[in-house]
């Protein structure tokens, strides 16, 4: 049953028989029209948090009579299950895509491949990645940055250490946490939870009340779903930005090292993204496991100050601010573009070169000029100042 919310746009729920019908049209349409070069079962299973997205937020397809048609409450199983197909198949597929990546990682960390390939299939099934050869140490430097760039005790650490921008203006960096919740018990205590959880600061009492109504899930809990709890408001970080930066600060090291860091955040980003919706899903998230895991085995391998630097170059207020792209966009070959490639290969040539074709970027659509200009400027900052 659809509700009129103001003049605006209709909210509707996520199991009626009209969500079925957007939920397919968007999906038909996203597949039709994104140009990602994976393997057709890996696309479906990245396009359904793109059509969550579209869902919540009622863009795309989701529109009735012109306007916007929203499911602020809906989750990517309800996607799933809407498309007519096995939510435990696709969460299976995610969970081994993520699986591939912690494999791989240990053969790293243990000095038996320097390869990102599996079984045969390169890692998230990026074609890319499969004749890359990493230096290992850089790489890892990059899952590390990537894996802890959006926890918040580590983005709180970075606004208290560096406090003011690179246009000195007080450092302010949003944050949050990701938990996993049973969503019949979630919808009992709020209907709009989700956007609720997402845009508002959560408080301790807050989580003290959700916990007493047995609404949290422990990890590996098939029936748990992962949602956000905003804790500050804020904007957060840019993964566009943090990829050439983690470049960046290993760029006296030679290209291969640079390169072999931007290419671990790039993996991280891709585990954090699926890890959304998996078999045995996590608190906190597999992204942030697999960084820990990584600094408890090589303890050395970055120190807390670069983590900090990271995120602080990283941050999208930082100066004029910059956008963050999922990790679809960032795979997904850039239309009008000269060459026509990912974004993520875009960016590789900029680190290598400062070189950039015209694109746009993120969901804001922002100039490639217009991003390269401003991460210039953080480059620069970060040049002269040295830090970490």
């Amino acid at each position: 049953m659809l509700k009129l919310i103001g003049r605006s746009h209709y909210v509707g729920a996520p199991k009626s028989r009209y969500f079925s019908e957007l939920v397919i049209k968007d999906l038909n349409n996203s597949f039709q029209k994104s140009t990602l070069p994976l393997e057709e079962d890996i696309k479906f299973s990245l396009l359904f948090q793109s059509v969550l997205g579209h869902a919540q937020n009622g863009h795309h397809l989701f529109k009735k009579n012109n306007k916007p048609v929203r499911f602020p409450n809906a989750m990517i199983s309800d996607v799933i299950e809407a498309a007519g197909l096995d939510v435990r198949k696709i969460k299976d597929l995610r969970q081994g895509l993520i699986e591939d990546v912690f494999e791989c990682v240990d053969k790293i960390k243990l000095g038996k491949t320097d390869r990102l390939v599996i079984r045969g299939r390169p890692l998230l099934g990026i074609e890319y990645l499969r004749n890359v050869r990493v230096v290992p140490e850089y790489f890892l430097k990059g899952i590390v940055y990537a894996g802890l760039m959006d926890n918040k005790f580590w983005r709180e650490r970075t606004e208290n250490r560096f406090s003011t921008t690179i246009n000195n203006q007080p450092l302010v960096i949003g944050r949050g946490e990701s938990r996993l919740v049973y969503k019949d018990k979630l919808m009992d205590w709020n209907n709009f939870a989700l956007e609720y959880l997402s845009t508002e600061e959560i408080t301790d009492e807050i989580l003290e009340s959700m916990a007493v109504k047995g609404i949290f899930a422990a990890d590996e809990d098939p029936e748990a779903e992962s949602v956000y709890l905003r804790r500050k408001k804020g904007q957060g970080t840019s993964d566009d930005a943090s990829f050439i930066i983690t470049g960046e600060m290993h760029r006296k090291h030679g290209l291969e090292a640079s390169v072999s860091a931007f290419l671990g955040g790039l993996v991280n980003d891709g585990v954090d993204t699926y890890d959304k919706c998996v078999s045995r899903p996590i608190n906190g998230g597999y992204d942030e496991r697999l960084a820990e895991e990584v600094r408890e085995n090589l303890p050395n391998l970055v120190t807390d100050e670069e983590i900090e630097t990271l995120i602080y170059y990283a941050a999208k207020a930082n100066g004029p601010k910059v956008p963050s792209s999922s990790h679809k966009r960032l795979i997904q070959v850039t239309d009008y573009s000269s060459p026509q490639q990912p974004t993520y290969l875009h960016h590789l040539k900029f680190l290598e070169t400062r070189r950039f074709s015209t694109f746009k970027i993120g969901f804001e659509e922002m100039s490639s000029k217009t991003f390269y200009d401003r991460i210039n400027r953080r480059i620069e900052h970060y040049c002269e100042h040295a830090v970490g």
